[in-house]
């Protein structure tokens, strides 16, 4: 059995951001790697930018142009910056590649964060699975919640860390291990 010619894609604009159909259609069939893909497509918002889906994948639509304009598939640490900074203008000329610390440091200029923020944000960090115990949670009160029976898990729960952390971290005491 022949596969199917490529129809031409027809984009439903659903989130209204300013792009170019035939150099989306020419960038995504390039995606794609030649497979075919379904003539009617859905242009949405998947985070704060406007995406298309290809196949399994989620592609933020800039992201894909300027890959495809420049026929290489960019890093993780490589952002593509919108020049005039409004996320729906996906247009070409108004794309250019920023590495990652650059791009932060370019939309974070002048900004002050408040000390909820940043409790915030070490919350989340703390929260996040391989983060370390750091040395401000004494081993007396490790020691005390080991005493009292607690699991490693209801531990790891009040230091706001990963088990294996606490785990680590009571392997690394002998006087614990008794």
């Amino acid at each position: 059995m022949e596969p199917k010619n490529q129809e031409k894609l027809i984009f439903n604009n659903t989130c209204g951001c300013l792009f170019e159909a035939a150099v989306l259609e020419r960038a995504m069939l390039w995606w794609s790697s030649g497979r075919v893909l379904m003539k009617n497509r859905k242009i949405y918002m998947h985070g704060n930018y406007p995406a298309v889906s290809i196949f399994d994948e989620k592609l933020h639509i800039h992201r894909l142009i300027y890959c495809y304009k420049n026929r290489k598939k960019l890093l993780r640490s490589i952002h593509v910056h919108h020049k005039d900074d409004n996320k729906l203008n996906t247009l070409t000329d108004n794309l250019e590649e920023i590495k990652d610390s650059i791009h932060m440091s370019h939309h974070n200029k002048g900004k002050v964060l408040s000390k909820d923020h940043k409790d915030k944000i070490s919350l989340a960090n703390r929260r996040r699975k391989g983060i370390k115990m750091k040395s401000k949670y004494p081993m007396p009160d490790l020691a005390d919640y080991v005493n009292q029976g607690l699991s490693i898990s209801a531990i790891s729960k009040i230091y706001g860390c990963s088990w294996d952390t606490v785990k680590n971290r009571i392997h690394e005491t002998p006087e614990l291990l008794k």
